[in-house]
């Protein structure tokens, strides 16, 4: 049974989108991360949720995790980060939204906390920080044994445990890190592929790895990141 993750990078979310939905359909497992990055998405996820107790979860654990944040002098507010807005994410909502596609428009089976495991299939939500390693580190804690990864800059991570696939939302950073990046999802918005055909790509090269036939970027380089998550509220 595979467990993908969540994916990070805007213009290729819909493509990984299309391959969570293709995996959690014929009984597959899937975890989408990051809670700090569903901050305004909140309605839509728990509406998609299988069950009331589900939806309330959610909520509850996106309400307990901003409230110990700004606690902390911080806040779910802090999303974009600078690195987003110097990349054109200007408000969370856009970031929000785009974060919800890397979980396609798949039921919400279960809502787990930090570091529950999965036991259900279909699409997982794993309450953890939107810190890229911390999240990766805790999705394989959870059971995940593939990682997508999508990134705009070309962010390079890796996991000791589990493979992470890297795919690079525009082709311009496909083109200049081809040793990071696995896959280009940058022809969605040249518009040489559909969504559809990306998500496919995707899902055959998932496949690949799970069967051992080829190994991700992060796996030929000991890309070995693992970081549990930190003390206090981390986002």
């Amino acid at each position: 049974m595979w467990r993908v993750r969540r994916v990070f990078g805007y213009l290729g979310k819909p493509g990984a989108g299309l391959c969570v939905r293709r995996i959690g359909e014929p009984g597959g497992s899937v975890i989408l991360a990051e809670f700090p990055e569903l901050c305004g998405v909140e309605q839509e996820l728990s509406d998609r949720c299988v069950d009331v107790p589900t939806a309330e979860r959610f909520i509850s654990l996106m309400r307990t995790y901003s409230a110990r944040a700004e606690a902390d002098g911080s806040g779910f507010y802090a999303n974009p980060s600078p690195g987003n807005i110097k990349d054109g994410l200007i408000t969370d909502a856009i970031k929000s939204a785009g974060a919800a596609k890397k979980g396609g428009n798949s039921p919400v089976a279960a809502v787990l906390d930090y570091p529950e495991k999965v036991t259900k299939p279909g699409l997982n939500l794993l309450c953890t920080p939107g810190s890229d390693v911390e999240s990766t580190t805790a999705e394989v804690g959870s059971g995940a044994n593939v990682v997508l990864f999508t990134t705009g800059p070309g962010t390079p991570t890796g996991n000791p445990i589990t493979p992470v696939i890297k795919l690079s939302t525009n082709t311009r950073i496909y083109d200049k890190m081809p040793d990071i990046i696995d896959i280009n999802c940058g022809t969605i918005i040249e518009g040489t592929e559909t969504i559809d055909q990306v998500g496919e790509r995707i899902l055959n090269y998932v496949i690949d790895v799970a069967s051992g036939v080829v190994q991700p970027k992060s796996v030929q380089l000991g890309q070995d990141d693992f970081i549990p998550r930190k003390r206090g509220v981390s986002l």
